[in-house]
């Protein structure tokens, strides 16, 4: 399970040295200039007994995000097919019987080749 982001202070402070940062009673009193700054700065620090309890962002910077968390499907399937078909090709076939026909003493030394 992720570990909270309360128990994780490096994390809060990255948080408060990133982004403006606003009070939840300055929230509270002054919506419109945390407003402004949401809207110039695309997301603003949301305190609480001077702790980072929220981020507020802007409504384009939220959906960046979640489209940002959304593989791009084309994308990978283009890439999977790309790699079969490298697969499939004769270059591999060899490589392949070349393998094989190791002992495993040179398997292994192939094997730390191509880990560097």
């Amino acid at each position: 399970m992720a570990q909270a982001l309360s128990s994780r202070p490096e994390a809060l402070d990255r948080l408060a040295r990133n982004m403006p940062t606003f009070t939840a009673t300055h929230l509270a009193g002054g919506m419109q200039k945390v407003t402004s700054t949401v809207m110039a700065e695309g997301a603003v620090v949301i305190t609480r007994h001077d702790q980072p309890t929220m981020v507020l962002m802007s409504v384009d910077r939220y959906l960046k995000l979640e489209q940002a968390a959304e593989p791009n499907l084309d994308a990978l399937t283009q890439k999977f097919d790309d790699m079969f078909a490298r697969m499939q090709g004769a270059e591999a076939a060899e490589g392949m019987a070349d393998a094989f026909a190791m002992t495993p003493a040179e398997l292994g030394k192939a094997a730390v080749r191509a880990a560097r």
